[in-house]
């Protein structure tokens, strides 16, 4: 598991910024004008429905982009993105940022990021059919993947529940389910994975 570094470059020069957990970074329909990456942290990223709820999309973490898709249409932010724990990102304006892009040839790499990005939002969406325990420790492999090791802290037991449309006690009921089985150890707000063979095979036994 390593982070992705492909963006190093880019963000070096950039500014640092730090957000509390709780924290707006951006709300759908504000203007654009710079790329974030985070470098530590979690960010929750939703869309907002007209009756005030919110729609899970995905949960980005330490290396992964927040706002490239505006700099590109040259459009307006399409998401509202929160902190769920202090998270600490790198700041480019747009313009450097695309710039960067083309000036390096790195715009194979960014589609290829993108579909990435997508296929495990995917893999989290689509595994919420598949059962809380197999559709946790499908997101958890996820996440972990993200955070370079097999520690995932930051993200709150409530955050997680929100991304697998459940209750927190249902939740709570699939953790304790894992931990018996010793695929985890939890210590919220920090979740570590213990055995990510055993992980696989409950996530996998949904699918059957």
């Amino acid at each position: 598991m390593v982070v992705d570094r492909r963006w190093d470059s880019i963000f070096r020069s950039g500014r640092t910024a730090s957000y509390p957990k709780g924290q707006r970074v951006f709300l759908k329909g504000e203007p654009g004008g710079s790329v974030l990456r985070v470098v530590k942290g979690w960010v929750l990223v939703t869309e907002p429905n007209p009756d005030g709820t919110d729609t899970f999309l995905e949960i980005r973490g330490r290396g992964q982009l927040i706002g490239e898709t505006s700099a590109f249409s040259g459009g307006v932010r399409n998401a509202n993105v929160e902190a769920t724990c202090k998270t600490i990102v790198q700041v480019v304006e747009s313009g450097r940022f695309l710039a960067g892009v083309e000036r390096r040839d790195l715009m194979k790499d960014l589609l290829v990021h993108v579909q990435e990005r997508h296929r495990q939002a995917n893999v989290r969406v689509g595994a919420r059919g598949l059962g809380v325990r197999s559709s946790l420790s499908w997101l958890l492999l996820d996440l972990a993947r993200t955070a370079g090791e097999p520690l995932i802290s930051g993200i709150p037991q409530k955050t997680l529940a929100f991304a697998l449309g459940v209750t927190p006690r249902t939740l709570s009921s699939a953790v304790s389910e894992l931990e018996r089985r010793d695929a985890i150890s939890v210590r919220w707000p920090a979740l570590r994975i213990r055995d990510e063979r055993a992980l696989r095979q409950l996530a996998r036994r949904g699918q059957e």
